[in-house]
């Protein structure tokens, strides 16, 4: 629940930011967004691709904070401590095959 609430304010902090930087970067006007500036050729803020920008962001440093050296042994640990759980959905995808096509 804390790693939700903090990634929720960071992407709060972001786009508050990012509108704070809009307005100064443009001025503070009647027609910073919308159809009006579309059809004035306005300044417009692009909501999407500043979320898409900012969940890029955090998690690329996200990743970043992984040892990637750790993780080759990390995957052959679950791979055989899942080792049953792999037979069991191969013979279950066999059963299930034999049903279907008898």
């Amino acid at each position: 629940m804390r790693s939700v609430v903090g990634f929720l304010s960071l992407m709060a902090i972001g786009l508050v930011l990012a509108v704070i930087i809009a307005l100064a970067a443009a001025g503070i006007s009647s027609n910073w967004s919308g159809l009006e500036a579309r059809a004035s050729g306005g300044f417009r803020l692009d909501y999407p691709s500043l979320l898409l920008g900012l969940v890029l962001g955090l998690v690329i440093a996200t990743l970043a904070r992984l040892s990637w050296a750790e993780m080759p042994r990390r995957l052959a640990m679950w791979l055989m401590v899942n080792e049953r759980n792999f037979y069991r959905l191969g013979m279950s995808a066999v059963f299930l095959g034999v049903l279907l096509f008898y």
